[in-house]
């Protein structure tokens, strides 16, 4: 449920020592003081407040509703002390474990019933769990789902004629094993599932503030560090979980193999792991550690990814473990060529030099690609930042800057500050031609800094979608707070023991003074693109900071001539409305949207109704498959005279290369967004 809290000013009367804070109870509070003082919107944390973030910290430990029932967490809720709260969870949570693993093992010894037609109801708070009465029947739920997904494990992409559903006695046996393992794993030490208990509850209470708030630590902070080691990204990524415990692709290496497939992003669930020549293994029960130590074994050779898109698709892709040099190019660029010459620059993520290990940054690396592209001669650029994540905001800044002269460019609040303009830190431009920003739902962060910056001088059509919204700034700081002043400048070497927080310190507004938060960026041109309406945007979560304006005087910001959009949009309207693809994708995405919004609530736990659901979904996705291969490009997709040579060094660039060059072949929204493009040039003859 949506908690509003009225807005109150927060006096902050002084830190709470380091010294007062050895136990957890202490650390609670320094995390609220924290806050109150730091993050950059007041909320009034009184025990509406609190209690919401204890029903969330239990909504984390149990997120299908089948560990801890209704009779548990009102005797939970009830406790008077957070910190008490945290550990009597804990003690509680290893208890029903352990119950849920009797129970689990005694049902999966005989085969489930899949024939009978039953949902599995999923709920995203505490209100959707079960009295101790219903438990069994919410656990056998659960289960028969669990066995579902392991019986079509790998149906979403092979051949129907090569698929045969396993025995299901055996899959129910794995699944117990698994099962019983990660009860295992919960019942350690207790002091160290305490400690992580303790974690995930100051997790909690930064994301009542906002949903980018949280903490970690120090060893969560050391995992980062070991995640990014020489050894692991020698396939360019790394793995972390989620909220719910699920292995996600945590991060990619700017110019690594994954980066460079252009289908993997930050977020992407890992379902399967295959080193070539090795059995597959599920990722169900496995560790993060665990997860990536696979990727560490695989060295020297390949793996094989099962991975599951932010929109739900499905898919599987072959890595080949490369090196990446520092002064090696991480971004490629194309020529689009057809009755007019354009160069395509598609950027995944605003990466920067953290210490040296990745370049100069991708403004510079940017800069290093619209060089080569214009000596090939083309007459305009497109920018794709679709599936663009964000990144470093410094690089967002100094990535505008290639495009624009000088002048203001956004304006960051804070809290404890007064309103500040980031601006132009250098005169001059590297590219002044014509620039068309593809963008969608999945641009978040400086991604949209970027675009709102050129849409506000004037400076680019900004196409696609409209993008995340996340229009904040996240910095990270430790709880000691005697290593820093009132004004976060630091003064000493912190407590690492203590942990960290990551903390929403400001918000960013445009030189108009709006800030994009939570509504996202409009584009200028919208272009219908596979998949709308299914990504996760920023106004999905309850606790997203809301739109506002900043009142700042700014100085010398002077756009450029208004572009034609208007005539722009008019005939692209005109194209997309008679356009056979475009009217063909608006339909599947509906019956795709149709599809995952009953999902989302409901989850058909028999045989032939699961089989149903992803029938129908295969379907949609072969249909889609197929729309794309319909299109005739206005432009046919060359290599740069640089990527020429680059792509004869081995086979593996050469696959990779066609790959990419064959999407950009199919991709509708691009070939609206060069049709969009030509005509801006075609108007401004």
């Amino acid at each position: 449920m949506l908690v509003k809290f009225r807005n109150i000013i927060l006096v902050f009367v002084g830190f709470i020592k380091v010294g007062f804070a050895q136990d957890y109870c202490d650390k609670i509070d320094l995390m609220y003081s924290i806050y109150n003082r730091f993050h950059i919107e007041d909320k009034l944390v009184d025990k509406t407040f609190k209690h919401e973030v204890r029903r969330s910290f239990l909504q984390r430990l149990d997120p299908y509703n089948f560990i801890l029932t209704k009779e548990d967490q009102a005797q939970l809720l009830k406790v008077t002390k957070d910190c008490n709260f945290v550990e009597e969870s804990a003690k509680m949570y290893v208890i029903r474990v352990n119950e849920f693993d009797s129970i689990s093992s005694k049902i999966l010894e005989s085969k489930l019933n899949l024939n009978v037609p039953l949902n599995l109801t999923l709920f995203e708070t505490i209100d959707g769990s079960v009295s101790k009465f219903d438990k069994k029947n919410r656990v056998e739920k659960v289960l028969k789902h669990m066995v579902l997904k392991d019986l079509f494990f790998g149906y979403d992409y092979v051949e129907l004629d090569s698929f045969k559903i396993p025995n299901q006695m055996e899959v129910q046996k794995e699944v117990s094993e698994r099962l019983s393992k990660r009860v295992a794993r919960k019942s350690l030490d207790f002091n160290q599932r305490l400690l992580g208990f303790q974690d995930v509850f100051l997790n909690s209470i930064g994301h009542q503030f906002d949903p980018h708030s949280g903490y970690f630590s120090k060893n969560k902070k050391e995992d980062f560090q070991n995640a990014l080691s020489k050894e692991i990204i020698s396939f360019g990524l790394s793995f972390g979980d989620n909220e719910e415990g699920t292995i996600v692709v945590s991060s990619l290496m700017p110019g690594g193999a994954a980066w460079k497939t252009g289908e993997i992003h930050v977020g992407d669930e890992v379902l399967e792991i295959k080193i070539k020549g090795r059995s597959s293994k599920k990722t169900t029960s496995m560790s993060v550690r665990k997860a990536n130590s696979i990727l560490k074994e695989a060295k020297g050779g390949g793996v094989e990814l099962v991975l599951k898109s932010d929109d739900g698709k499905v898919f599987k892709i072959d890595l080949q473990e490369e090196s990446t040099e520092v002064e090696s190019n991480i971004i490629s660029s194309f020529i689009l060529e057809g009755d007019t010459k354009f160069g395509y620059i598609e950027l995944p993520g605003f990466y920067t030099d953290y210490g040296g290990s990745f370049g100069l940054g991708c403004a510079n690396d940017v800069a290093k690609e619209l060089i080569k592209l214009q000596k090939e001669g083309v007459e305009g650029i497109i920018l794709d930042l679709r599936y663009n994540g964000g990144g470093s905001l410094k690089e967002a800044l100094d990535l505008a800057g290639i495009f624009i002269d000088e002048g203001p460019f956004v304006v960051l609040n804070k809290k404890y500050d007064k309103p500040r303009v980031k601006k132009d830190r250098n005169r001059g431009s590297i590219y002044a031609g014509p620039l068309t920003v593809m963008v969608n739902g999945a641009s978040a962060s400086a991604s949209e800094i970027l675009s709102k910056i050129l849409q506000d001088y004037n400076r680019a059509v900004i196409v696609g979608g409209t993008t995340y919204g996340k229009a904040t700034v996240q910095n990270i700081i430790p709880l000691d707070t005697t290593a820093y002043t009132e004004n976060l400048f630091p003064k000493g070497r912190p407590n690492e023991d203590l942990g960290y927080t990551k903390i929403t310190l400001s918000k960013i507004y445009g030189v108009d003074l709006n800030t994009y938060q939570k509504n996202g960026i409009k584009p200028d041109i919208k272009i219908p693109y596979y998949y709308d309406g299914l990504i996760h945007k920023e106004s999905d979560y309850s606790t997203a900071l809301q739109a506002d304006k900043v009142d700042k005087n700014i100085y010398n910001f002077t756009p450029l001539e208004k572009l034609p959009i208007n005539e722009l949009k008019m005939s692209s309207s005109l194209r997309i409305k008679n356009d056979s693809i475009f009217k063909e994708l608006k339909k599947l995405n509906i019956e795709l949207m149709n599809i995952y919004d009953n999902l989302n609530v409901e989850i058909p736990i028999s045989l032939k109704e699961y089989q149903a659901f992803l029938n129908k979904r295969k379907v949609l996705e072969s249909k889609i498959d197929l729309l794309k291969a319909k299109l005739n490009p206005s432009y046919k997709v060359l290599n740069t005279e640089f990527e020429k040579e680059i792509i004869e060094l081995s086979e593996y660039s050469k696959d990779r290369n066609q790959r990419i060059r064959n999407a950009l072949n199919q991709d509708v929204e691009l070939n609206e967004a060069y049709l969009i493009t030509q005509e801006l040039i075609n108007i401004n003859k």
